[in-house]
């Protein structure tokens, strides 16, 4: 299976049938993007290019076990975390013109107006309006989105706006206490609070699996729905750790309950201060894979670490470059690629105009080129 899709494309949006949204985690198990279908029935569709975001901070891989765990019966009670952090969290209602309404969460960062959320919740959208807890509502326009990473920064007329804490989602541990705010169901009469723990490991498979290009998303067994997507996860600080995207599903023969994933705070920040300031993701236009043993035997490549270009996209600064399907890249703008998952976050440190170096293996031969990278093509 195809570990690095450095480009995805929306479909016609988020999911659109109530409690129904349909993206396949992993084998047996269906994960649902968090937008609340309240129309027609669509969800969103993936590309092959994934992971070519612009930043210029280098994501930090969360931390193995270290502490004791944080737990909400020391640190504070679930009112106080909610009276702290829901006057920040808003739902957000999205018009996709002709294709009914969408319906997600999303929260506060700046008290000038800036709101983060999930780019599905606001794919397509045509009109876009935020409500506060107060009932207040207000039309949203967006300030930027990344479709791999599934984020997006939207900003509303208005100041003095209450503002979220962010935390450090490199300190979370399993068995740490969580509370999910949320527009769960887009039910009406004011958001929906949650409790769990962080149930598993930081899980860079999953986020493969759904089409994130981010080194992992967080599993919690706080309950999360549909309407969820681009809320926050908070801690027992009432600080927020992570931008809740997916939930696990089912499939005949297979069932998933309280199987939830989130977008760590952390590896979120920085791509949300580019989309923030109007920086546009930067695009390669290559697809990788993983160099097994016996592929490397094929390709006659002496090395053990790399990522084996899979497909290469047509007019892309790659093709321009000379990379082609089947060369193992070892080396982006001076970062080495060990593995697929390397190239994006190679490609995330530069912006669209930046000439880099990319070094490749093709048989016994190790190839130079320079691209210049673009925009992203999904990026707006």
């Amino acid at each position: 299976m195809m570990t690095d899709m450095t480009e995805m494309t929306p479909g016609p949006g988020p999911a659109r049938s109530p409690g129904r949204l349909r993206h396949i985690v992993t084998g047996a198990v269906i994960g649902g993007l968090c937008g609340a279908l309240v129309a027609t029935g669509a969800f969103l569709a993936f590309d092959d290019d994934g992971g070519d975001t612009t930043t210029t901070v280098t994501p930090v891989r969360t931390p193995e076990i270290t502490r004791e765990s944080s737990t909400i019966g020391t640190e504070g009670d679930v009112g106080s975390i909610v009276a702290a952090v829901e006057p920040a969290v808003v739902s957000v209602s999205a018009d996709i013109g002709g294709g009914g309404a969408g319906a997600g969460t999303g929260f506060v960062i700046g008290a000038d107006g800036v709101i983060v959320t999930n780019a599905h919740v606001v794919a397509d959208a045509s009109e876009i309006e935020v409500t506060f807890g107060d009932g207040n509502t207000l039309p949203a326009e967006v300030v930027g989105r990344d479709v791999n990473a599934d984020l997006a920064v939207l900003t509303v007329d208005a100041t003095g706006l209450p503002v979220v804490q962010l935390g450090d989602s490199d300190d979370v541990q399993i068995g740490d206490d969580v509370v999910a705010i949320g527009n769960a169901l887009a039910l009406e009469g004011g958001l929906t609070v949650t409790r769990g723990i962080i149930s598993g490991p930081p899980r860079s498979e999953v986020a493969e699996e759904i089409g994130i290009v981010l080194e992992s998303v967080l599993q919690t067994d706080a309950a999360i729905s549909s309407g969820n997507s681009g809320g926050p996860l908070v801690d027992a600080r009432g600080r927020v750790i992570g931008i809740n995207t997916a939930i696990a599903g089912s499939q005949p023969g297979s069932q998933a309950e309280n199987v939830g994933f989130a977008i760590p705070i952390s590896l979120a920040t920085p791509i949300i201060e580019n989309l923030r300031a109007g920086r546009l993701p930067a695009f390669l236009g290559v697809a990788t894979d993983v160099l097994t043993p016996a592929l490397a035997d094929e390709l006659d490549v002496d090395t053990d670490a790399g990522a084996v270009v899979t497909n290469v996209t047509e007019g892309s600064p790659a093709e321009d470059a000379g990379i082609e399907t089947r060369d193992v890249i070892v080396e982006i703008g001076g970062d080495a690629i060990e593995e697929p998952g390397d190239v994006p976050e190679a490609i995330r440190r530069h912006q669209p105009g930046d000439e880099i170096e990319v070094v490749a293996l093709r048989g016994d031969e190790r190839v130079t080129v320079r691209a210049t990278l673009v925009a992203r093509p999904d990026s707006e």
